[in-house]
């Protein structure tokens, strides 16, 4: 299963590294950036995979981490910074998204290569074109659960909270989509 063997599988232990960032920043404001440059990947790719525009995925990044910034202070840590992270990062784009009365999307993502690239691209570009299309048909909590797992790379634990879940049924919605959605590649190989 080629196009799923692409996800990166996010490293789940950050919290020693999130709790010494965050009490640095405390005690000094411009510690914050090493809060930001550990952040502001998954933050920025979460934004985009919910958004589909990158001006809106900027300007919602630098929402978030004012927000955070401004928050951080009063902020008081208990092993799941990245939980709180994307619950505030959840907030924003609903606020967005009513603002603007849109409709929550996936990203319009080009294709990687055309015709004349090697047989192997135009076969991957391909089957990532398909996957992408399986998740589109997904309903807004399951692409919501592969968001928050690939894009922003949170761990179970995590996810669980933002969502208000148990951590065990987040594991099992998430390793029941992915079989689902390689059945269906597989389908569409055969």
């Amino acid at each position: 299963m080629l196009a799923l063997s692409i996800l990166a599988i996010p490293n789940d232990n950050h919290s020693d590294e999130d709790a010494s960032l965050i009490s640095d920043a405390q005690k000094d404001p411009a510690a914050f950036r090493a809060i930001y440059e550990r952040w502001a990947v998954p933050v920025y790719q979460y934004f985009f995979y919910r958004t589909g525009n990158i001006a809106d995925a900027e300007d919602l990044t630098s929402q978030l981490f004012l927000s955070v910034y401004q928050s951080l202070p009063r902020y008081q840590h208990r092993g799941h910074f990245a939980a709180w992270l994307f619950t505030i990062a959840r907030n924003l784009v609903r606020k967005d998204y009513r603002k603007q009365n849109r409709e929550d999307s996936l990203e319009t993502v080009q294709p990687l290569t055309s015709t004349s690239d090697p047989p192997e691209e135009y076969a991957l570009a391909e089957e990532i074109e398909h996957l992408k299309r399986l998740v589109q048909s997904l309903s807004k909590e399951e692409r919501e659960l592969i968001r928050l797992r690939y894009a922003a790379g949170l761990s179970f634990a995590d996810i669980a909270i933002v969502l208000h879940k148990r951590e065990d049924a987040v594991k099992k919605s998430l390793y029941r989509l992915q079989a689902q959605l390689q059945n269906l590649m597989e389908q569409n190989n055969d």
